[in-house]
């Protein structure tokens, strides 16, 4: 049966009398086969396929897309992409988004053959796809959250290995929760389970702490670090007079891409939510109609399309604003470079007076590309002393540096920034007295 007949007979008039034909065979429903289907819970597996239909080719295409431009990536930029941290983040949970689709997808297989049973692949296939898809996607949801947050607090971000460790660690982590319940249960682990197959109801801790814990720390867990930025931000807004007018425009970049990032948390949230608190009913001992579950169901397998409609409308502007040079020079532009001069005089002597200079440090801001937006100049000068025995001199210099105004003719652009001087040298003088 196609599609197109399957939809016709579920929902049209027309098919009401097959319908109720169909409705009095005998059903057989036990914990692993629900056989036939009930209607209602027919029409709402083709629902949850429908949509889940829409985001697996719409995350299957942006994927391609993302795969060919990190591997071709000279014909469309001039620098590496993949070491953009935030579309590495977002590639990754495309493929969340894919893998829990495809699972959603494997629902209209159900409302095609008007069955579900244990005993075939595509049950143990779909409870898989599940159980790794819905955890990694907010994982890494979770990971754009923490991402910003150590970008805008602290004005860091990891090397590009250790990020690439750490994502291949949440992949990990996310496997891992997938083989602990199979691994446990064997075959019999993925089974008829609500609208369609997932973990069995008698495993409830294995639902709990393989699924549902992970989701609900990812969706308020960034909830609340974008609740912090917030803060954070109106308070540097605030302070926005005070500030020149190069780091008022690096603040209200910054301030544009957390309002990027903070739409795939919200949206995780927010289609997420209705399945994720159902599931908790459920184990609560509270009864949920079937449709219910289908409705959450067709909800959260819409979230991958949403995240391609949102990194689409984003995508200009994400990969002009994210870039080190935009974001990481608001952060660099207001530390202060410290110049400290010891000088140091020895005992008194009746031909000459020694003096040297033992000490000279420069503390420069962490710059991970070749260009510097501040200067701290040499402005210490050889301090020529008198006679004096077992005198020690300090001179401390702090010089609050600010960036050059870009004179660029593009946005992101970085080609005419003002370039830091070389850093001050260091010599040693001696003295005749």
């Amino acid at each position: 049966m196609n599609l197109a007949a399957m939809l016709w007979e579920a929902y049209s008039p027309a098919g009401s009398t097959h319908r109720e034909a169909r409705s009095l065979a005998p059903r057989r429903v036990t914990p692993f086969t629900i056989d036939p289907l009930p209607a209602d819970h027919r029409r709402g597996l083709i629902g949850v396929g429908v949509t889940s239909l829409i985001s697996t080719i719409s995350t299957g295409i942006l994927f391609i897309v993302f795969t060919y431009r990190l591997i071709y990536w000279r014909k469309y930029h001039s620098t590496y992409i993949g070491y953009n941290q935030y579309i590495i983040l977002i590639y990754n949970l495309l493929l969340a988004d894919f893998q829990q689709a495809v699972g959603f997808l494997l629902a209209l297989h159900w409302a095609i053959t008007n069955r579900i049973s244990a005993d075939s692949h595509i049950c143990f296939a779909q409870g898989w796809l599940l159980q790794i898809g819905d955890p990694s996607s907010g994982l890494f949801v979770l990971a754009i959250a923490v991402h910003t947050f150590a970008m805008v607090l602290m004005g860091r971000k990891l090397s590009h290995r250790w990020f690439i460790t750490c994502v291949c660690c949440v992949w990990a982590f996310a496997a891992l929760l997938t083989l602990i319940p199979t691994l446990r249960h064997g075959r019999q682990t993925y089974v008829p389970s609500g609208a369609w197959c997932w973990i069995d109801e008698v495993y409830d801790a294995d639902r709990l702490w393989t699924h549902y814990v992970w989701i609900f720390v990812s969706e308020f867990g960034s909830v609340v670090l974008y609740t912090i930025l917030f803060f954070h931000l109106r308070h540097q807004v605030a302070q926005s007079a005070l500030l020149g007018r190069g780091q008022k425009e690096h603040l209200r970049r910054l301030r544009r891409v957390i309002g990027y990032m903070v739409l795939y948390p919200i949206a995780y949230l927010i289609l997420s939510l209705p399945l994720a608190a159902g599931r908790m009913a459920t184990a609560r001992g509270n009864t949920l109609s079937v449709s219910y579950f289908c409705t959450a169901g067709a909800v959260i397998a819409s979230s991958g399309f949403v995240d391609v409609v949102m990194y689409t409308l984003t995508r200009r502007a994400l990969l002009m604003d994210s870039e080190p040079s935009n974001v990481d020079r608001f952060y660099s532009s207001q530390r202060i470079g410290h110049s400290h001069t010891t000088t140091v005089t020895a005992e008194h002597k009746q031909s000459r007076l020694d003096i040297s200079i033992l000490h000279r440090r420069q503390v420069t801001e962490r710059d991970t590309r070749r260009d510097r937006d501040g200067s701290t100049d040499s402005i210490v000068q050889p301090i020529e002393l008198g006679e004096l025995g077992k005198v020690y001199q300090k001179t401390t210099i702090e010089i609050t540096t600010e960036p050059a105004e870009e004179n660029s003719t593009s946005p992101g652009s970085s080609v005419n920034e003002m370039r830091m001087p070389p850093p001050p040298r260091t010599w040693h003088r001696r003295l005749e007295e």
